[in-house]
Order: C-alpha cells, then structure tokens, then sequence
C-alpha cells in the first residue's frame, strides 16, 4: 500500500493534487478520488481504481501491453479482452483513470495509465540493459587492449585508442569525439577498431567489406559495418590525419572530389583556369599535383568557390588557386592541399572559413596542414585581415556569443580580394 501510495504521489498527480482513498470491500483494487484542494477551493478532477499490492519481483512484461507504450500521465485505451485488462489492473500493471467533469461526478474521459508494476519492470528492464551495456563496453576495451596497433601511425590516432582504453563507461557516453552518437553506435565503432587491426595483422591490403567477414566469420558478416560505414572512415581520417589506406584499407566503396579552380599539373593530367575542376581522392593515391599558382585560397563553402572561379581574370592576374574545403576537411583534402602548398611558387595562403565554432577549428585545421615557410591570412567577416592564428580566433570568439555569420555573407568582389591579398 506504501509503496503504491509513494508512485501515485511520484508519476500520477500535478501540483496541488492529492487522492482521498474510499473505503472499498474489494480484496485486490483500491479506489479513490483524485482531488484539487486548497485553502478557498476543492474538486474532485478524477477516479482511479489500482492494484492493492504489487508483486515483489520483477516480472516480464506482456508484449501486447509493452506494444501499448503507456504513459503516466497519458489517458490511453487499451486494445485487449476484459479478462486480460483486469489482470493486468489486478497485478499493478495498469490504472484505470475516469476523469470527471466540473461536478466532481459526471465521467468525461476513461482510459488507463502506467501502473507501479509496470513501471518497476521499465526500470529494472532499463538498469539490466544498462548493465549489459557495461560488461558489453568492458569486454570490448579488454579485447582493443590486446589488439596490436602499427607503429607508424600518426600520434593523435594512438592518443585517441589509449584514452578510448581509460574511459569508464559513463565517460565514454559523454566521449565528446563522436558527437551526437548512440551508445550502440559508439562500442559498434570499438568492435569496428578491433575488426580493423585484426584483419590488419594478417593482411597487408583489404577491402571495407573484408573488414566485417574476417572478423564475424559469418554469413552477413560482411555487411554488418555497412550502415556506420562512411561514419566509421570519416572518424578513421580524423584521428589518422590522413588515408584510411595507412592502415591497408585500399577500398571502402566510396570517392570523394576536391572542388578548385587554378592552374594545376599531375601526373597524367593538366587543369587550366577558366573553369572550375574536382579531382578525386582515387586519383590523388596515383597522382603528385602542383601548381605554378602564387596565392592560394582555402575556402569552406563551394558558393565561395564557384563565385571567385567566375572571375578568371582575377585569378590569372593574381597568380590564385581556389581549394574548397567543402565543411569538412577530410584526408583527400588534406593530401590535396599539402602537394599544392608545397608548390615552389606558393607565396600566401589566404584562409577564409564560416564565422562560427565550426568555421575556426577548419580554419585551425587548414593552418596546421601547411608548410611553416608560408605567410597565412585570415579573413575576417568586417574585411579586416588577420596574419596570426591566436589574433584570429581571439577576434572570433569575441564575435561568437553576439553573432555567427556565413562566409557567403562576405562574398567580396575582385577589388576587395586584391586589397586582402597585398594587405
């Protein structure tokens, strides 16, 4: 009686609610009114009739009744035969709620809410998958601790798995890595891991799909990654700082185009101003690209792009490449912008991203990929040009609590760009 007290009290009334209890000769049910009273006032707002006792021990629950999705506060009708409504009222499991009508007596509404039982089992259900979810998550780390990790990969990637082994699981769930993430989907990106440096210890080159079926063995097994898939390898690129193809994945049944406008030379082709090209990041791992090209622009958005490619004369009066970033600087960016930067005749480079959080950690990003000799510029959304990082962010997330702005709102025009380029 005590503890259906305490759950009415908990999930079923509002403020200023309370239930007078009616005396009642039925053995198993209670009754009673819910009831608005205060100092000036009193009504009876509705009717419940709930179970006497609940049963100690959890107990699974009845899928026509879990498919109902209940709520606490929530009249709902129930689609099932008389006998079965009652036993589900008679275990705790549901309460039949009449609401009345201003009178206090005339029924309006009826229907049924979550019971005490019902919601025990929620929990309990909750707390054992939580559980699962923990030795599941612990399994996992043990078996990534074992995995061997080649040496020559760049430091962040190993920094990333020794912190991915030192989280707890909570800390995990909050990892601030893989964003907005599902808890599934983060220890499905672990097993992911330990599939990947499984394979790669006896294969030196693999296809995505080899990655699932070697380590499943399994019909199917080659699919299972296929959802998270481009997910996975962005998060891969990410932490690699470069081609998921150091690890030997030579496949993942995806290309990816790097959108500029400039002169370039590779090694089997040539792209020449006065149009705006792409190159892909299949022929980036068969190609060496450079320019001739004195300026070069790192821009986020391709508006940006398509705008300046529009003014060939500016960009061969100018000696200027374009490079869009597209938002997101992936691995084929980064490979693209370091042979093209690396170019004799590069000079200046001109970084002109969004004004957001977003828009400075490209801006960050780009800046690190770049040769140390080269003179950088930040454009900022008034116009003004700044020549230090630290100076550039300092002056953004000033402006960021105020404003957040698009880079396409500060298009410019040919006279504007030349001004920031001999700035």
């Amino acid at each position: 009686m005590n503890e259906v007290n305490q759950y009415i009290k908990n999930h079923i009334l509002r403020k200023q609610e309370q239930v007078e209890w009616l005396d009642s000769e039925n053995p198993q049910l209670l009754e009673g009114y819910i009831v608005r009273r205060t100092t000036r006032t009193y009504r009876r707002l509705a009717k419940l009739w709930v179970a006497k006792e609940i049963p100690q021990e959890s107990q699974t629950i009845d899928k026509i009744l879990a498919d109902h999705k209940l709520s606490r506060k929530k009249l709902k009708d129930l689609q099932a035969d008389s006998q079965m409504i009652r036993k589900w009222l008679i275990k705790g499991y549901v309460i039949r709620k009449v609401m009345l009508s201003k009178d206090g007596h005339t029924p309006t509404k009826e229907g049924y809410v979550m019971g005490p039982a019902l919601f025990c089992s929620i929990q309990q259900e909750k707390r054992l998958k939580i559980q699962r979810e923990i030795e599941t998550f612990m399994e996992l780390q043990e078996e990534l601790r074992q995995c061997t990790i080649p040496e020559n990969l760049h430091r962040c990637f190993r920094q990333q798995i020794n912190r991915l082994l030192s989280l707890d699981y909570d800390a995990f769930k909050q990892y601030e890595h893989f964003n907005d993430w599902s808890i599934q989907k983060r220890m499905f990106f672990l097993q992911f891991l330990i599939a990947l440096f499984t394979i790669k210890e006896r294969k030196s080159t693999y296809d995505f799909k080899e990655i699932g079926a070697f380590y499943f063995k399994r019909i199917g097994g080659s699919k299972v990654f296929d959802r998270y898939k481009d997910d996975f390898i962005n998060q891969l690129e990410k932490w690699l700082h470069d081609s998921p193809e150091v690890l030997g994945l030579t496949s993942h049944g995806r290309v990816h185009s790097i959108y500029f406008s400039g002169n370039v030379e590779a090694t089997y082709s040539t792209y020449r101003i006065g149009s705006l090209h792409a190159v892909t990041d299949v022929a980036l791992s068969k190609n060496r690209f450079q320019t001739d090209a004195r300026v070069l622009w790192l821009v986020e958005n391709r508006a940006i792009l398509t705008r300046m490619a529009a003014s060939p004369s500016f960009l061969e009066q100018t000696a200027s490449i374009i490079i869009c970033l597209d938002g997101n600087i992936r691995s084929s960016h980064r490979q693209f912008m370091n042979q093209i930067s690396q170019s004799p005749t590069i000079e200046q480079v001109m970084i002109w991203t969004d004004y957001d959080e977003s828009g400075l950690s490209i801006a960050r990003e780009a800046y690190t990929i770049l040769p140390n000799n080269l003179n950088v510029k930040w454009i900022a959304s008034n116009g003004d040009i700044y020549k230090d990082y630290t100076a550039y962010a300092h002056w953004l997330q000033k402006q960021l609590p105020e404003t957040k702005r698009e880079q396409e709102e500060v298009l410019g025009d040919e006279k504007q760009w030349k001004k920031w380029i001999n700035h």
